[in-house]
């Protein structure tokens, strides 16, 4: 995102899929550190597989410039 000029302020969506439980006390702290307590629109999908095999988690992020 830096070398498009963009920050975490200009994230406005992320999407999560993911083939396993994602450890929520871990991913709290680090989006907590990425973002402050202010996060983005989230939404996260559990699901049996994604596009090879070896993925265990797709993060997609939107983010826009003011």
């Amino acid at each position: 995102m830096r070398n498009q000029g963009l920050s975490p302020d200009n994230v406005i969506k992320v999407n999560i899929w993911a083939t396993e439980e994602i450890d929520w006390s871990y991913m709290d702290a680090e989006w907590e550190k990425l973002f402050g307590k202010l996060y983005p629109s989230m939404t996260i999908v559990y699901v049996t597989a994604l596009g090879l095999p070896e993925l265990k988690i797709e993060i997609e992020i939107w983010a826009a410039k003011n």
